[in-house]
């Protein structure tokens, strides 16, 4: 396993971070994710940290130290302990919730003390501590005790703690100030290796936009370790409501509980069962919409890339009540297809396009017009075939050439020139980087620092309409690779040049006038700990693919989860030049994963698949062939 720090990426949304040791008192040093909860087993409850109460003739500096150690304590009094190194004062203002704020390398000093006496205390002695912080974060939720997601903000921090002296008791915190502004009255302050330790990552589970949609977003959060029954109230409080204009799913995601649903009680029967109780807007929804409810809630409750206590839900609307299984639903959140796998063939005198069909070792050629040219494409993708059969982009410098298969296509049939499919030329602004197609037929084209899709249709559609250039506050940035989730919500990228790369997955919002990536500025930044990634893949709905250089030049292969936590290395050959990959067999079949290796003196371009497990596996020669790419999912 690979160690993570936290990242200062403006904006960007850090997911996964778990527990590595406690401390008495704020420690400094990175955040590394546990042995614990990187297998994948279930994170231990009623782990406490016990807090320390304030001592005679301590500091300020020890105070503010000690609160912060006693902030991380999530006790039935609600900080109770934490109280103890407040004024009376601002103990009565002090309302924390789950919305912690997060210090990475936290610094405490001595500020002096005020030229002013404060009025507040009634003229005692006072004094001023600082506290600063590499990075901060916070966990950004709609609600006060509600699941939320991690938002960085860059470069260092600074809070000022104003301390009192009490005739009873010695230093006192009496005010906090950030930016010189008084803090919000529900601030949490805790230390990265605090919230790592009491926060537990999960998925909140939302739809793609449409009323009708079943296709399943998860959205990675955290709460904290307060006890099976608070945290799943957290979560469906969080869940009943949209994604809000903070989340970086604003707008591009929504959920089937209409507004004004009411959470009414929630009970956990024998520590595993979840009962839920709606009422408000919920009363007056019918059985479609009930399953859709029931569908996000036993996904989010049960199912999590971390395995959960609640093994079953059961959702109480008025008088009917509903046992959703997870298995039920088990395709609404989606992974990939079993369609075929498209190559270009190697060793060619002219672009030369094949087709594996699963479960045979036969490749089919495909009919590519001759007006291509000999120069090979550097980058290719195959649509769905919904409505009618895929179309192949690929890339040649500053064009793009579709070419739309006939009826029949994959069947082998020999055609004549004269019958071969024509190529519908696109221009663009810059050399192509990458091709994605999504979930509704549209093509995301990638060239340089310009983001552009080419909406779905026919041949005719295809060669009359013209790219329109993606919004969003990632542009004009420099983007190696774009690969368009399953589900058509989420996008993966490789964003960035030289040591600046980074990894970042975004939403895609749309309105009748734009497409947008990443409307609301946030994103999720993922990969953190791979130095120089270029290409990229989905695995799964949680987990990357990526491809990285060495500071030696080897190429390296690394599986990468969308909760922010460690990366994985997966054992793979020399000279891997790009891979693809789809789970359509989830969850108990492998990952089909095929990587292509680049070209040598001696030997062409070649693919390989893994089999025998993910981590590391046995590869097995497929084909001579590069830019391997499986078909894309079609619209839910």
């Amino acid at each position: 396993m690979r160690k993570r720090r936290w990242l200062a990426a403006s904006g960007a949304l850090i997911v996964g971070l778990a527990a590595s040791g406690c401390a008495a008192l704020p420690t400094s040093g990175s955040v590394q994710r546990s042995t614990l909860q990187d297998s994948g087993a279930q994170a231990q409850h009623g782990v406490e940290i016990v807090p320390v109460a304030p001592g005679p003739g301590w500091s300020p500096i020890d105070i503010v130290s000690g609160f912060l150690a006693a902030s991380a304590s999530f006790d039935g009094h609600r900080h109770a302990i934490a109280r103890e190194y407040l004024t009376p004062r601002f103990n009565r203002m002090w309302r924390p919730g789950w919305a912690a704020t997060i210090i990475d390398d936290p610094k405490v000093a001595n500020a002096g003390t005020p030229p002013k006496i404060n009025q507040q205390t009634g003229g005692r002695p006072s004094a001023l501590v600082n506290l600063t912080g590499t990075h901060f974060a916070t966990l950004q939720t709609a609600g006060q005790d509600q699941a939320g997601s991690v938002v960085v903000s860059p470069g260092s921090s600074e809070y000022q703690f104003s301390l009192a002296l009490q005739k009873l008791g010695g230093w006192r915190i009496d005010a906090v100030y950030y930016d010189k502004m008084p803090v919000k009255p529900s601030l949490l302050l805790l230390t990265s290796t605090d919230f790592a330790r009491d926060y537990l990552p999960r998925n909140l589970y939302f739809y793609s936009p449409g009323s009708a949609s079943n296709a399943l977003v998860p959205d990675p959060v955290y709460i904290p370790q307060t006890g099976p029954e608070s945290e799943v109230k957290g979560l469906v409080n969080a869940l009943i409501q949209p994604p809000p204009s903070s989340s970086w799913l604003w707008h591009a995601a929504t959920t089937a509980f209409p507004s004004g649903t009411k959470p009414l009680r929630t009970r956990i029967v024998g520590g595993i069962k979840a009962v839920i109780d709606l009422g408000g807007a919920a009363l007056h929804t019918g059985p479609s919409q009930r399953e859709r409810m029931a569908a996000q809630l036993a996904w989010s409750l049960i199912y999590s890339p971390y395995p959960t206590q609640i093994k079953s839900v059961v959702l109480r609307i008025g008088n009917d009540s509903l046992q959703p299984a997870l298995g039920k639903y088990i395709n609404w959140v989606p992974r990939g297809t079993a369609g075929p796998l498209y190559y270009q063939v190697s060793g060619a005198t002219e672009p030369a396009v094949a087709a594996l069909r699963p479960g045979s070792a036969a490749p089919v050629p495909l009919p590519l017009p001759a007006a291509l040219g000999n120069q090979p494409f550097t980058a290719m993708a195959v649509s769905t075939t919904r409505p009618g059969p895929p179309t192949i982009a690929g890339c040649v410098g500053r064009n793009v050439y579709l070419i739309k298969l006939g009826v029949g296509a994959l069947e082998g049939k020999k055609l004549s020139a004269a019958s071969r499919p024509p190529a519908v030329r696109k221009s663009l602004p810059a050399s192509c980087t990458s091709l994605s197609w999504d979930d509704r037929g549209n093509l995301w084209i990638t060239a340089k620092s310009h983001t552009l899709v080419l909406r779905a249709g026919g041949a005719t559609a295809l060669a009359k309409a013209g790219l329109v250039p993606v919004q969003g506050f990632l542009l004009p940035t420099a983007i190696t690779s774009l690969r368009v989730a399953p589900d058509g919500v989420r996008v993966a990228l490789i964003v960035g040049t030289g040591q600046g790369k980074r990894i970042l997955v975004a939403a895609i919002s749309r309105n009748p006038l734009f497409t947008y990536i990443g409307q609301t500025k946030q994103t999720l930044r993922v990969g953190s700990d791979i130095p120089n990634p270029f290409a990229l893949t989905w695995l799964d709905s949680d987990h990357l693919l990526v491809l990285s250089k060495s500071g030696a030049g080897r190429t390296q292969m690394f599986q990468v989860p969308l909760n922010g936590g460690e990366s994985t290395e997966i054992t793979a050959p020399r000279g891997v030049k790009s891979v693809t990959a789809n789970w359509p067999n989830w969850p108990n079949g492998e990952p089909h994963v095929v990587i292509s290796i680049a070209p040598t003196p001696t030997s062409p371009g070649s693919m390989e698949l893994s089999k025998s497990g993910m981590l590391n596996p046995d590869w097995q020669p497929l084909a001579k062939g590069t830019t391997p790419v499986f078909q894309a999912e079609g619209s839910r």
